[in-house]
Order: structure tokens, then C-alpha cells, then sequence
């Protein structure tokens, strides 16, 4: 079940099904290599700080309020 991915479990690898927001925030995501098809997974992440998402060759920090606009499936 699609969720954003700060309601998803540490460790478990996840599917990027839907950005949402406006340019700015899709644009900073895809900055970093993070859009729809992706496979990521929560390395770290708190209540209310920056969530650390790891992809296949690198780790990002992300706010909690961009990381709740990244809507992700686990796989």
C-alpha cells in the first residue's frame, strides 16, 4: 500500500510511485536522482528531522517536509 515514505519501516527497499507538490519540490528531487521508479530505502529517520534515504550509490538527507511528498510502495 502507497504511503509517504515517512511512514515507511528502516531498512526495507521501497518504489518511488509519486512525487508530490509543485515544481520546486520535484525539481529538488530529481536534483538527486530521486523520481518515479526509483528504488530507495530508509537508512535513518526521525519524528521530525531529516530523513537519510539511501539509493543504490548514495545516501541523501531530507527534510521531513519534502520526505512527506515522496510517496513510495514497498517492494
Amino acid at each position: 500500500m502507497a504511503c509517504p515514505i515517512t511512514f515507511a519501516a528502516s531498512d526495507k527497499t521501497l518504489k518511488i510511485v509519486e512525487i508530490l507538490g509543485g515544481d520546486r519540490a520535484k525539481g529538488k528531487l530529481l536534483d538527486r536522482g530521486l523520481c518515479v521508479g526509483e528504488c530507495l530505502c530508509v537508512s535513518e529517520g526521525s519524528c521530525r528531522g531529516n530523513i537519510i534515504l539511501k539509493t543504490k550509490t548514495s545516501k541523501y538527507a531530507v527534510g521531513f517536509g519534502l520526505a512527506s511528498k515522496i510517496i513510495v510502495d514497498e517492494i
